[in-house]
């Protein structure tokens, strides 16, 4: 039997997949509950950077977002766990030299993370277990906004890289985690292997040559023809497509137009400002100046600013 077909089907066909497209790329970043503010390697106040107790005491305060570091580790059975770890090197850390991937293997005989000699020791958390904390969460009503610091500088990072893409699309986490990272192959593997998900580089001028690099760029924007001229001020740059860009605070504060440059010369979806300097507070123009951007990541001084102005409802 033969039916009948109105005339405007066949358009109808045609414009609902290519409607459903534009709305999901138009939502890219709608699921992000922005403006919003993370504490910077978790409350390191209450224990160290970086660390599960760290990690927690933010997750369980009344702003549960977060911003970590990670880097590649893969255990004795060769499974790829990840470690939560301000740097790649072991000596922040632990005060021991080499890199943690290449002295261990086994994470329960890692020496324990003493980056403030102020606190209590901890252990060092794995990805996994990171992901599987945040889905704990999760499952008690609250979805923190998770911002990932790739630091990986291993030859297995763009393996490790590609894995995270996997991670965030395993778990479903594409919604509310984003990562960024200095190195481009921390990077680019991972939006290769999850797509949908968001990435970007650093405004910074505290690492490496990246003092004569312009504002306008970061260092996923730098070729290895312009890595060689760093002192020229990197020759032969090639601009990445960041979805978002994370500025120094300092920058920020001194060229606050640099927002409105990322946003719309360099089309990233949102732009974030993270602290620098950990003891300092921030004076009330700094913090009116804050309100221009989506993110903001945050030490315990200004958090705790930042808590007691949210609470009286004038941030």
């Amino acid at each position: 039997m033969k039916f009948f077909r109105h005339p405007l089907s066949k358009s109808v066909a045609l414009f609902v997949p290519a409607l459903i497209i534009v709305f999901s790329l138009s939502m890219d970043c709608a699921a992000f509950n922005f403006p919003a503010t993370g504490w910077h390697r978790g409350d390191a106040a209450f224990a160290q950077e970086n660390s599960r107790a760290a990690l927690e005491k933010a997750l369980g305060s009344t702003n549960p977002n977060i911003e970590l570091d990670i880097i590649d580790f893969v255990d004795s059975k060769g499974n790829r766990v990840g470690l939560v770890s301000h740097d790649y090197l072991m000596k922040r850390a632990t005060g021991l030299d080499g890199a943690f991937g290449e002295k261990y293997n086994d994470v329960s005989r890692l020496p324990q993370n003493a980056a403030n000699p102020d606190l209590k020791p901890q252990p060092f958390m794995t990805v996994v277990e990171l992901f599987d904390l945040i889905k704990e969460r999760k499952a008690r009503g609250v979805t923190p906004i998770v911002s990932l610091d790739m630091k990986d500088e291993s030859r297995n990072a763009e393996a490790f890289a590609k894995w995270i893409g996997g991670m965030i699309r395993q778990y479903g986490f594409q919604d509310h985690v984003f990562a960024s990272s200095f190195f481009l192959n921390n990077i680019a593997p991972l939006k290769a292997a999850c797509p949908e998900c968001l990435v970007g580089g650093l405004v910074f001028n505290d690492h490496w040559g990246l003092q004569f690099l312009s504002y306008k760029y970061t260092s996923l924007d730098i070729t290895p023809i312009s890595k060689a001229t760093f002192f020229l001020g990197f020759l032969g740059k090639k601009e990445y497509p960041h979805d978002f860009v994370l500025i120094q605070d300092d920058i920020f504060f001194e060229q606050p137009d640099l927002v409105d440059y990322w946003k719309n010369t360099r089309k990233v979806k949102f732009v974030g400002v993270f602290v620098h300097n950990k003891t300092r507070s921030y004076d009330v123009a700094q913090w009116n100046l804050l309100k221009k951007v989506d993110w903001i990541e945050l030490d315990p001084p200004q958090m705790r600013d930042y808590l007691e102005m949210k609470a009286k409802k004038v941030f």
